[in-house]
C-alpha cells in the first residue's frame, strides 16, 4: 500500500453477506454479536466496536445509533417494514482516518458537507439519495439502508404471494450467460412466486406517455416533461425548478405502475422491485406513491442474498416468461422513454408523431443544464427526458457492471423481445383485460380507472 494511503474501512459487502446468510438460515438475531465481533476483531486496529455495528445496524436498515449494541428494543417494528427515510445515511466515525472530499465531489446536488472535525452531514433538502456518494466512499460511511432482512423473513414464512418486478437494466448485470429465464428460476428458487418484467408496465406507460402528449402538446409552445423511470430528475424539478412543474406528465414510474396493477389483481400480494437504482428505495416510499411497492433491492443486494443463498443464477434453468416489448425494455438507458412513445405514437396516433420532437439529459449536470436552458426559453423540443444517472438508468449506483456495457446488453435484450412496441404485445392487451378493458386500448387519461392507477396522484379508482 502506498504511504500516506488510507486504511480500507470498506467492511460494508462483507456485512451485507454475513447479514443475509444469517438472516436467510433464520439465525440473524442469535448472530448478530457474533458478526460484530468476527469483523470488529479482523479490523481491530483500523475501526471501533461502534462503527462495525453501526455497519451492521445499516444493512439490517436501521439508523446509526451511539451504542455499541447492534440491536436495541426499539428496533424490532423497524426490522418489519421496508424502511423509512432517509435512504442514504451517514455513518460519520467511518471518516475519522479519512481525509478525502470524494464523497462531497461526487454529490452533483452539494448535498454533502463536513463539520469542524471532519465528520460528513447531508443536507436533506438538497440530497436526491441517488447514491452516487456512496459509490465514491472508501470507507462504508455513506450507505443506503438495506431492506432484505423483512423480505427474506418474508420469503421465508411463506404467507403471501410475492412477486419480483425486475428492472430491464438486469440484462447481463449477473453474468452475461444469466438470461432472463434463468434468473426468474433463480428468483423462484429463493422463494418468490413470480418474476415479472417491469418493462411490461413501461410498455403501460409508454402508451400514457403517448396518449398524455397528445393531451397536452397543442401549440409549438407546449412541451410535456416525461416522469418516466427517475425519481431523482423529478425530485431536482421540484427542488430547483418548481416552476416548470406544471409540465411534468402525470404518469408514475414502471416501478409503481407495476406494483399498482399487480395489487389490483391481487391485493393481497406483495411485490418487490429489483434494480440499479438506490432513490427508487425513496420513491417507493413517498405518500402518493406509498403501498405500491413492499421493498426494494439493489442488484448488488440481491447478488449478495444469492450468494448467501447459495443459489448461482447461471446453473438454472432458462425457463422465461417474456412480457415486454423493446420500447419497454430500452427504458433502461438514456432515450429509450425517448424512443420507446416515438415509436408508439407512430402507432397509435400518427399525425401525432410527425410534430414529436425530443431531447434528452443524460446525468444531472446535464440535465440541470437542460432544464436551465427550458426556464431561459430556449428549446426547440416538445418532449423532454431526463436521467440523473449516466447512460440511464444502467448507470446506477447498484448495479454490478459498467454503463457502456450495461447499455450494450439493454440494446441486445430489447432486440430480442417479441414486440418491437408496446401496442404490438400481445401481453398488453392480456393485462388491460384482465383489468376490465375488453375493448382495445383505452385513452389512459382523465378519470378512466387505467388513468387512476397508472397516475401520480392515485385518487380513488372508478368501479
Amino acid at each position: 500500500m502506498p504511504p500516506n494511503t488510507p486504511p480500507d474501512l470498506n467492511i460494508r459487502p462483507r456485512i451485507l453477506y454475513q447479514v443475509a446468510k444469517a438472516a436467510w438460515e433464520g439465525t440473524l438475531f442469535e448472530r448478530k454479536g457474533e458478526i460484530c465481533h468476527l469483523l470488529q476483531r479482523e479490523f481491530a486496529d483500523k475501526a471501533t466496536r461502534r462503527l462495525v455495528a453501526n455497519q451492521i445496524r445499516i444493512a439490517m436498515g436501521l439508523e446509526p445509533n451511539n451504542s455499541e449494541e447492534v440491536i436495541n428494543e426499539y428496533d424490532a417494528e423497524a426490522l418489519m417494514g421496508m424502511g423509512s427515510e432517509p435512504v442514504v445515511i451517514a455513518n460519520p466515525e467511518a471518516c475519522e482516518n479519512c481525509h478525502s472530499s470524494s464523497c462531497e465531489k461526487a454529490c452533483p446536488l452539494g448535498a454533502i458537507t463536513r463539520d469542524e472535525l471532519g465528520r460528513p452531514s447531508i443536507d436533506r433538502t438538497k440530497c436526491a439519495n441517488d447514491g452516487y456518494c456512496i459509490s465514491a466512499c472508501q470507507f462504508g460511511a455513506l450507505a443506503d439502508k438495506s431492506q432484505f432482512v423483512p423480505l427474506i423473513n418474508l420469503l421465508r414464512q411463506n404467507s403471501h404471494k410475492v412477486y419480483a418486478s425486475v428492472a430491464p437494466a438486469f440484462a447481463g448485470q449477473f453474468g452475461s450467460e444469466v438470461t432472463a429465464g434463468k434468473l426468474r428460476s433463480a428468483l423462484l428458487k429463493l422463494g418468490f412466486n413470480e418474476m415479472v418484467e417491469t418493462a411490461l408496465y413501461a410498455d403501460l406507460i409508454t402508451i400514457k406517455e403517448a396518449f398524455e402528449y397528445d393531451d397536452k402538446v397543442k401549440g409549438e409552445h407546449d412541451f410535456l416533461i416525461t416522469s418516466c423511470c427517475c425519481p431523482i430528475w423529478i425530485k431536482l424539478i421540484e427542488n430547483k425548478f418548481p416552476d416548470l412543474m406544471g409540465h411534468i406528465s402525470p404518469s408514475v414510474s414502471p416501478m409503481i405502475a407495476s406494483g399498482r396493477v399487480i395489487k389490483e389483481l391481487e391485493p393481497e400480494a406483495k411485490v418487490v422491485f429489483i434494480g440499479p437504482c438506490v432513490a427508487k428505495k425513496s420513491e417507493a416510499q413517498l405518500p402518493e406513491l406509498k403501498g405500491a411497492i413492499d421493498f426494494v433491492l439493489t442488484f448488488q443486494e440481491l447478488a449478495t442474498i444469492f450468494e448467501a443463498a447459495a443459489i448461482n443464477p447461471s446453473e438454472e434453468p432458462d425457463e422465461e416468461n417474456p412480457l415486454a416489448s423493446w420500447g419497454g425494455r430500452i427504458y433502461a438507458r438514456t432515450g429509450g422513454v425517448s424512443a420507446a412513445v416515438g415509436t408508439t405514437l407512430e402507432k397509435l396516433i400518427p399525425r401525432r408523431a410527425e410534430l414529436f420532437n425530443p431531447i434528452k439529459a443524460d446525468g444531472i449536470p446535464d440535465c440541470t443544464k437542460l432544464l436551465e436552458e427550458i426556464r431561459a426559453g430556449k428549446r426547440e423540443f416538445n418532449f423532454i427526458e431526463g436521467m440523473a444517472c449516466k447512460g440511464g438508468c444502467v448507470g446506477g449506483p447498484g448495479r454490478l457492471l459498467p454503463p457502456e456495457e450495461g447499455t450494450k446488453q439493454v440494446n441486445d435484450y430489447g432486440n430480442a423481445a417479441p414486440a418491437h412496441t408496446p401496442v404490438e404485445n400481445p401481453q398488453i392487451y392480456s393485462t388491460l383485460t384482465k383489468l376490465g378493458h375488453y375493448n382495445g386500448m383505452p385513452t389512459m387519461t382523465g378519470t378512466s380507472k387505467m388513468a387512476a392507477i397508472l397516475a401520480r396522484k392515485l385518487a380513488s379508482v372508478p368501479k
